[in-house]
């Protein structure tokens, strides 16, 4: 399963953007669910008292379901964490996150200009997209695709460089990402999986060159 998110200012077409890469991966032959990060603080799909499910939750049912003809809906009476939502699409080739900031795992970066870029920029982003892209042809070194002439463009670069699920964790999992790691001045780097791979695979492609190195060694570089 691969994972990516799309975050940005409101209005800046996040939604559009979602709509043409889950449209294109469909074409393409792959399964897509999305997660949809809503902030409004009132929002509650039940919000009723007088409703059935609602007085169920009311009396003390942890968890709720709705099973109508042509839709079936959990309710759950709490706020869960991404991590719990993504074990329940197990199966999935493809999940597209919108609004979604609290896993690291490829973001596309969504505003109005590059100055709104500034504020919503991340160590995950990858690319550029929503007004924005339709803009500027790079930021930050990183791509920008414009989805309204290009969708084609931003769905072939999330299948190149979006990785499994699998490898990217949650920053607040000081566990999660182990296997390179970087200091600066002493002080600890973190770093997503992917990025993890590029540095390994740059110094592993010059280091096992070398006499002397064994497949499976610790490999230890400083640089001062």
């Amino acid at each position: 399963m691969k994972v990516f998110t799309v975050i940005g200012i409101s209005g800046s077409g996040k939604t559009t953007v979602v709509e043409a890469v889950v449209k294109l991966l469909r074409q393409r032959g792959y399964s897509v669910g999305s997660v949809k990060e809503i902030h409004y603080e009132a929002f509650a799909i039940d919000s009723s008292p007088t409703s059935n499910t609602h007085r169920h939750r009311a009396a003390g049912a942890s968890l709720v379901t709705a099973r109508g003809l042509k839709e079936t809906d959990f309710l759950y009476p709490e706020k869960l964490s991404m991590k719990a939502i993504l074990s329940q699409y197990k199966g999935y080739d493809w999940v597209a996150l919108e609004g979604v900031s609290e896993l690291s795992v490829p973001a596309v970066i969504c505003a109005h200009d590059a100055d709104g870029l500034k504020n919503k920029w991340t160590e995950s982003a990858v690319c550029v997209s929503g007004k924005a892209g339709a803009e500027l042809a790079e930021y930050n070194g990183l791509p920008a695709y414009n989805v309204l002439d290009n969708a084609d463009g931003l769905c072939d670069f999330l299948e190149e460089n979006v990785p499994d699920y699998l490898e990217c964790f949650d920053p607040n999992d000081t566990d999660a990402g182990a296997g390179v790691t970087l200091t600066v001045d002493g002080k600890p780097v973190r770093m997503v999986p992917f990025v993890q791979k590029i540095l390994r695979n740059a110094a592993l492609g010059v280091v096992s060159e070398l006499q002397g190195y064994k497949e499976g060694a610790e490999v230890e570089i400083r640089l001062k």
